[in-house]
């Protein structure tokens, strides 16, 4: 499975959007398909912090619909 993400590799770099593979679910998580995406200020910050890991993927705050489940996913 494939997903587009913005990644920043390098402090005060722009970001790059780039397709990534996505593996299947663990037995206890979701996959949701993000119709949109935000980067919240905690983010922004972070962006600047030249210790901070990288690659980073941003955007965590979303909206989407839930496609795939894991074999022990009851409920979300």
């Amino acid at each position: 499975m494939k997903t587009v993400a913005a990644i920043q590799t390098a402090p005060e770099q722009p970001l790059i959007v780039d397709e990534l593979d996505l593996p299947d679910p663990q037995p206890d998580q979701v996959i949701v398909k993000l119709f949109s995406s935000g980067v919240c200020h905690s983010q922004l910050h972070q962006m600047h912090n030249a210790t901070a890991e990288r690659p980073m993927v941003l955007g965590h705050e979303g909206t989407g619909v839930v496609t795939h489940v894991g074999s022990n996913v009851t409920h979300v």
